[in-house]
């Protein structure tokens, strides 16, 4: 039985092949989802992968967080251990230069702000992204430990167009994983990583 459930969802389960990895294939990447879910971390997670393979002049950070108290603060920190700047916007206009002045980079990480998915300013956000003339593309960041109305929730609020995929955040705090993989496979979000720690680099997956 247990292999049988293991063969169901390998097989419904969307995931990203190795080849496919953001970190190797490159691009604009916004790190996107409600409060608490991890995308500082996660963003810092990523960062250091490509430092590792391909040199901290290839990466550039972006944080669009000028909300939580100490948000940019915990990025520039991490910035500054990989020797990367952070580079912070507040309006579509300072993203989209920020983008447009990054270009040569292998890889662009935005740290986004965390919010409500009920809250209006979801939709101003992703229409922020939209609104770069560049391709950004967005991976939404799921909590493990979310019921499964609130994880459906989230997905319909910062779906919207553009979404890559997926990660799996706070494995470790979970109970079980059939809510989120359930989410995923719904929703056909493709799971790029999965999350199960706040150790950076270590705990991505």
């Amino acid at each position: 039985a247990a292999t049988w459930l293991a063969e169901v969802l390998a097989r419904n389960v969307p995931v990203v092949e190795q080849e496919d990895n953001l970190v190797a294939r490159g691009g604009v990447y916004a790190i996107v989802g409600p409060t608490g879910v991890g995308k500082t971390t996660t963003t810092a997670k990523l960062a250091a992968r490509c430092v590792v393979r391909f040199g901290a002049d290839n990466l550039a950070l972006v944080t669009t967080d000028s909300y939580r108290i100490g948000a940019q603060e915990q990025l520039r920190t991490y910035g500054r251990i990989l020797g990367v700047t952070v580079h912070v916007v507040q309006d579509e206009g300072g993203l989209a230069g920020a983008i447009a002045s990054l270009r040569r980079k292998h890889l662009v990480l935005i740290d986004t702000v965390g919010m409500s998915q009920r809250d209006q300013l979801v939709a101003e956000q992703l229409a922020m992204l939209a609104s770069t003339g560049q391709e950004v593309r967005r991976l939404l960041l799921l909590n493990a430990t979310s019921n499964a109305a609130t994880l459906d929730d989230v997905v319909r609020a910062y779906r919207g167009t553009g979404v890559h995929g997926c990660v799996l955040t706070k494995i470790d705090e979970a109970v079980g994983l059939a809510t989120v993989l359930d989410v995923a496979i719904r929703h056909h979000l493709a799971v790029h990583y999965v999350a199960n720690g706040q150790r950076v680099p270590e705990d991505l997956h």
